[in-house]
């Protein structure tokens, strides 16, 4: 992997091997006779370079190129094939839960585009052809492209009721011509562990809108019928793993290549005709990987405006009839006995296996070493818990710059607060590599503003105070990249593309709230900062308690730990 990386996992395992001699280093799996610490230090061992990013990231793209394809003919292969009776019986209550989602009280939900262009906007990451990932960039200093032209039909005839949007849209015509009509998406692919990437699909930008449109719907129905709040169910979902491992009440069901397995045949046979519909619509027929078009058979993908509120429909469905089928009821609110989030499912353990036989029948695959009906062991939403108790591991990207080294020390001294593991030789290695550029901060920081210490191990020549008494002190600060509005113009940073100035487009960026003070931040793959003069007038201010991936830990609990690692070992 690399020098640091090496170093670092040899520090954090003979620091792991002093709190435990006996603890078994090398087994495939954890013995399931192992104790709270022996638990926590063998998933920290597996979990710290799991996601390292690597500096030829060939072989994982590769690896992600070969389960797209993978995934994307298992897709064009799917039918319902019942081999049970009671699959049919399974597979009926499924399509039932689907009708009464999409059809309450007998009415279609989805009248018309209008209500999807009443919540359509732009994503935050790339388009086709697009000068910038702004709303500003897209909408109105680039060329528009979508699949079909009826989009921009029912775009411009939405438009026309504000002027100044209609106006804004004349003068990108004017610039970038008619929109271009395209049949594909472009693949992308980005970090997600250090064996596998993770693809993405970059979309037109107009069929983007639409997406996010309907995507924003496709919430709205799930809070409303289901009780599911996109901001607030990973909470939910955490709550029920960890009662789950308390008394194995809850299962916890993860997927492989979820958003990839969605067929559109299952759909076609699933949902509703005007809503199947509507999907073939804004969706990407085909998506370029490698130069090479592919026809998607799957109804989208990552990076697909939809994907994720589709699948948590369709998933939310397939655990509801479960339930039902096992003759459990579906319960919500404060006694919610199910929860889904994306691929991340939780049901009542009783129709755990209901819930993956109908998996298996549309065309899913649950990621068995992340599933969990038995045992002392759940995970969900970035959290795991044995026995009720956080073992949560920690998970380092890289050890590049100043910034991802102190993040990694944060880290790890909060993984010691939960754990009551000392880190000594992990975090004496970790300061080593800074070469000086050390700078305390407050636990109130962010992760990589600098070390996160308590008052109590500063010395006394380390702070000032101002004329309020509020303590001195220097932070790290991320520099953003902005592009800034001129009179009649729009300058660019370097590496930045140049924008067309559309004057009405700006006044709608602006409405929009993303322009501010003649300006809006761009988004950069590499981040820069400067240090920062700050002050604070209590420096251990923090809340009651604090959590590792919600593993909570008392405050005196993180001062100890830190004041442990970071001393002189």
């Amino acid at each position: 992997m690399g020098t640091r990386s090496d170093a670092l996992y040899s520090a954090v395992l003979s620091d792991v091997l002093e709190f435990s001699p006996s603890l078994p280093v090398g087994v495939s799996e954890i013995p399931p006779d192992a104790s709270i610490g022996d638990y926590r230090c063998l998933v920290l061992l597996k979990t710290l370079l799991k996601k390292w990013v690597p500096r030829d990231t060939r072989a994982p793209d590769l690896v992600a190129k070969s389960k797209f394809i993978a995934s994307n003919k298992k897709c064009s292969d799917w039918s319902f094939s019942p081999t049970f009776e009671s699959d049919v019986l399974l597979y009926g209550q499924l399509r039932k839960e689907v009708y009464q989602f999409f059809h309450p009280g007998g009415q279609n939900r989805l009248e018309s585009y209008s209500s999807v262009l009443e919540k359509a906007r732009v994503g935050p990451g790339s388009a086709i052809q697009a000068n910038g990932q702004s709303m500003y960039a897209k909408l109105f200093s680039s060329p528009l492209t979508l699949t079909s032209e009826n989009l921009y039909i029912l775009y411009r005839s939405y438009i026309r009721q504000f002027p100044m949007w209609e106006d804004a849209e004349n003068h990108r015509s004017t610039t970038y011509g008619v929109p271009t009509v395209v049949d594909c998406s472009k693949t992308s692919f980005v970090p997600k562990t250090h064996d596998v990437s993770r693809m993405i699909c970059v979309e037109p930008n107009l069929n983007m809108f639409f997406q996010l449109g309907l995507g924003q719907l496709m919430e709205d129905w799930l809070e409303e019928s289901f009780g599911i709040s996109m901001s607030h169910q990973p909470e939910v979902n955490r709550r029920l793993a960890r009662i789950g491992s308390q008394d194995g009440s809850f299962s916890t069901i993860d997927l492989s290549s979820a958003s990839d397995s969605i067929s559109i045949s299952l759909c076609r046979d699933l949902l509703p005709g005007w809503f199947f519909a509507t999907l073939m619509e804004l969706r990407s027929p085909s998506t370029l990987v490698d130069g090479e078009k592919v026809p998607l058979e799957m109804i989208s993908t990552m990076g697909n405006g939809f994907t994720f509120p589709l699948q948590t429909i369709i998933f939310s469905c397939i655990i509801r009839a479960s339930h039902q089928i096992a003759g459990l009821p579906v319960l919500g609110g404060s006694g919610r006995n199910w929860s889904c989030f994306g691929d991340d499912l939780i049901c009542d353990t009783r129709a755990y296996r209901n819930v993956r036989r109908l998996l298996e029948l549309t065309g899913f695959t649950p990621n068995y070493s992340k599933t969990f009906f038995e045992g002392a062991f759940r995970e969900s939403c970035g959290t795991d818990w044995l026995s009720g108790q956080p073992v949560r591991g920690v998970y380092l990207k890289s050890l590049s710059s100043v910034q991802d080294i102190c993040v990694a020390i944060n880290l790890l001294n909060e993984w010691t607060a939960v754990s009551g593991v000392p880190l000594k030789r992990a975090c004496a290695l970790l300061v080593s590599m800074l070469r000086g550029r050390y700078l305390p901060v407050p636990y109130a920081e962010n992760m990589d503003s600098g070390i996160r210490v308590p008052r109590s191990f500063l010395k006394r020549e380390q702070f000032r105070f101002d004329e309020n008494m509020s303590i001195l002190y220097r932070r790290f600060q991320s520099r953003p990249v902005s592009i800034h509005v001129k009179e009649a113009e729009i300058c660019s940073p370097k590496g930045v593309k140049k924008l067309s100035y559309n004057p009405s487009g700006l006044f709608c960026s602006f409405l929009y709230g993303e322009l501010r003070n003649s300006s809006y931040m761009v988004r950069h793959d590499h981040v820069y900062y400067y240090t920062m003069p700050v002050c604070t007038p209590y420096w251990d201010y923090v809340p009651q308690v604090f959590s590792l991936d919600r593993g909570v830990a008392p405050w005196p609990h993180w001062e100890s730990a830190v004041l442990i690692n970071m001393s002189n070992p």
